[in-house]
């Protein structure tokens, strides 16, 4: 790669993953550790706990966040959905998501038990590295605040997504492909959600859902005046799971790269952009396609695409 190399790529985007962990982290009451601002966009908080997982070796402090966080905001969490999400990372993110199982056993949420890994001798306890409750005011823990209030479950999902999409109308498959459930259990909550009059369906086909958003801000911002509510604004969605497991699987890539010759890592790397265009597309980042590029002239191109990335992640946490 012509401008920058194989080990500085894996270095600057572990930096991109780095503050968008602690950003998000941060707006979650973890700001003790982390001097930047806080996250406004809404958190996913599947996609934070698997990517801090990732970032552990070289961000040991996240190591002490995801353990306190099985300690504090396990139940908050759906343990399918970060097994289905798991699936689109590295495989160390797998292996540590055994870790992280075996602390929120150990913390009492037994959902975990079945994925917990056994401890070692040198896992030693140490001390808590945030507050004893995540803090769920901010309005980036959104979909977090549904969970608490309605459960953990896809209907609490499709209605932050719904929110965070500010007015628009989505479909069922569009829903689906942001939340990461299956398209029949997205499809039943959405149904639900219509029958509770939380939401609003369209007549069409493909029929299409909207959120109320301004009843929904004034209900979860009730204690601020209404001309607070105006600027505080609706927290947006992104698609976080899918661009977090993209940053993921490049610096995986990028460690790979380095014994391929330039033929298969331009290959690799066209794969990879493939797999994440849809989120590219989603998230509405003006992505350079690599496409014109052949051969190992590819990965000029994909390095272009990484670097417009990069760029637009830390600017809209």
């Amino acid at each position: 790669m012509s401008e920058m190399t194989l080990s500085s790529l894996k270095e600057r985007l572990g930096e991109i993953g780095a503050r968008a962990a602690w950003a998000q982290w941060s707006a979650l009451g973890a700001g003790t550790l982390h001097e930047g601002r806080s996250a406004s966009a809404i958190i996913d908080p599947e996609a934070l706990l698997l990517l801090s997982l990732h970032l552990i070796p070289e961000e040991r402090r996240l190591r002490d966040l995801a353990r306190w966080w099985a300690e504090v905001g396990s139940g908050l969490l759906s343990v399918q959905r970060t097994k289905t999400l798991a699936k689109d990372f590295p495989p160390d993110v797998q292996e540590r998501l055994h870790e992280y199982s075996r602390w929120a056993t150990r913390a009492g949420d037994k959902r975990w038990k079945k994925y917990a890994s056994e401890g070692t001798k040198n896992d030693s306890e140490r001390d808590r590295k945030g507050p004893e409750d995540p803090q769920l005011r901010s309005p980036a823990s959104l979909l977090l605040q549904l969970r608490a209030g309605f459960g953990v479950s896809a209907k609490a999902d499709v209605l932050a997504f719904l929110l965070g999409i500010e007015g628009q109308t989505a479909t069922t498959r569009q829903a689906t492909e942001a939340t990461g459930y299956s398209r029949a259990t997205i499809s039943g909550a959405l149904e639900d959600l219509v029958r509770a009059d939380f939401i609003e369906k369209s007549g069409g086909r493909p029929a299409e859902y909207r959120a109320p958003v301004r009843s929904w801000m004034a209900l979860l911002h009730r204690s601020e005046t209404a001309e607070q509510t105006r600027e505080t604004g609706v927290p947006k969605w992104r698609y976080w799971a899918q661009v977090f497991a993209f940053l993921t699987r490049v610096r995986e890539w990028a460690h790979e790269a380095e014994s391929l010759s330039k033929y298969m890592a331009s290959t690799r790397a066209r794969d990879l952009f493939e797999e994440f265009g849809g989120a590219f597309d989603a998230n509405r980042i003006q992505v350079p396609s690599p496409a014109g590029h052949q051969g190992a002239e590819y990965l000029e191109g994909f390095q272009n695409a990484i670097k417009r990335i990069v760029q637009w992640v830390p600017t809209h946490l």
